[in-house]
């Protein structure tokens, strides 16, 4: 098994479902992350999977340097 750390922040009055189910999105996040640097997932699957977590492409393309500001 790939040895694979993300942070996880617990913050009081969070119940231990909506705390397990934040660590399986950061998981989810991370291995994608994993795969598309090693190459096993295209570029456009990567940025549609980021998409459907509700990140703004657009925005982390211009932070990730990717696009001309």
């Amino acid at each position: 098994m790939l040895n694979l750390s993300t942070p996880a922040i617990w913050y009081p009055g969070q119940s231990d479902l909506d705390f397990e189910e934040e660590i399986n999105l950061m998981m989810s996040r991370a291995y994608m992350t994993r795969d598309f640097l090693q190459g096993k997932i295209a570029p456009d699957t990567f940025l549609d999977f980021l998409d459907e977590q509700e990140f703004d492409v657009f925005e982390l393309a211009e932070d990730w340097e990717l696009v001309e500001v």
